[in-house]
């Protein structure tokens, strides 16, 4: 029962930990590399591709910017960034180079308070918690009225010692009070927060395990959330028309797609073919446009290439 709450907390502390560590940051006129808890809004930061935004920053500066914000809003696409837009602490930069001003840090940031959140332990009795206490109460009164009874009967009706009596009411209080009760069901809880654990679910009240257990439909607006936020294709799904085959089509797909600096839809086109060198194979290309979400095109120029080998043999 301990160790169940003391894990969650370890996870939570591990949740925070995950922001970036390192900030470069403006002060008195030159660029530093510093710890990220140092920072304080109003500091002047830059990012490259590849970094983990530090604080929840205003865009002052923005050259072909895209952030990658899955872990906080579950859109599985990087967003594109312009000049004047705010950008959250732990989402990483997937393109581009920008500056911006810092305006919240710490426990503050959007990320930041989803963790706060996740970390806290409200002391609202859960219904297992009320479950028991009722047991409780109940055996509590119900060993009153019979250690009274006990002991109207044996002093007043039989006659007892004041010794051989007290020793039958001590076995009534013994045998009726549900000793070993929370023992067995914290043993019980922690064995299952840790087959959450497993699962990387975070426990943070190990009676939450009944309560959700309890839960017969759970509502959610995020795919993001609830998926493993990936994009795959099911080919046994595409319909094709005309002499083209879901393999042809998956291959033209593949055509029209980058097979370097992939985003999350090339991904999983070019990952569908299987042997992803099919991608580029006997083909050069002369020019692309990547995907659009407005217009949801991509657009290729390519020409065959055909190689003919011969040999002499004497």
């Amino acid at each position: 029962g301990h160790f169940g709450p003391q894990n969650a907390g370890n996870a939570v502390k591990a949740l925070m930990d995950s922001l970036a560590p390192k900030a470069n940051v403006r002060r008195n006129g030159s660029w530093l590399e510093i710890e990220s808890s140092g920072l304080v809004p109003g500091d002047m930061i830059s990012f490259k591709i590849g970094d983990i935004v530090p604080a929840d920053c205003r865009l002052t500066e923005a050259i072909n910017v895209s952030i990658d914000q899955a872990a906080l809003t579950g859109e599985s696409l990087p967003q594109s960034k312009k000049l004047g837009d705010q950008c959250f602490s732990g989402s990483t930069c997937k393109q581009g180079e920008a500056k911006g001003v810092v305006i919240l840090t710490g426990a503050n940031t959007f990320f930041g308070r989803a963790a706060s959140l996740m970390g806290q332990d409200d002391d609202i009795t859960g219904h297992l918690r009320k479950i028991l206490a009722q047991i409780g109460s109940f055996c509590l009164v119900s060993i009153g009225i019979f250690v009274i009874a006990e002991i109207l009967v044996l002093y007043a009706g039989f006659r007892y010692s004041y010794r051989r009596g007290l020793n039958n009411i001590l076995v009534l209080l013994i045998g009726g009070i549900p000793i070993a009760t929370p023992t067995v069901l914290s043993v019980t809880l922690a064995v299952g927060a840790q087959q959450l654990a497993k699962h990387k679910a975070i426990v943070t009240r190990i009676t939450a395990i009944e309560e959700v257990a309890g839960v017969t439909i759970l509502c959610s607006d995020k795919t993001g959330t609830l998926t493993t936020n990936k994009l795959t294709i099911d080919k046994s799904t595409i319909r094709t028309y005309g002499p083209f085959s879901a393999d042809d089509v998956m291959l033209l797909a593949a055509y029209a797609s980058r097979t370097e600096n992939q985003d999350a839809i090339d991904s999983a086109v070019v990952q569908a073919l299987g042997d992803v060198s099919r991608a580029r194979a006997g083909i050069k290309l002369l020019d692309f446009k990547p995907f659009k979400p407005v217009d949801k095109r991509t657009e290729i120029t390519w020409y065959f290439c055909l190689i003919i080998a011969s040999s002499n043999v004497t």
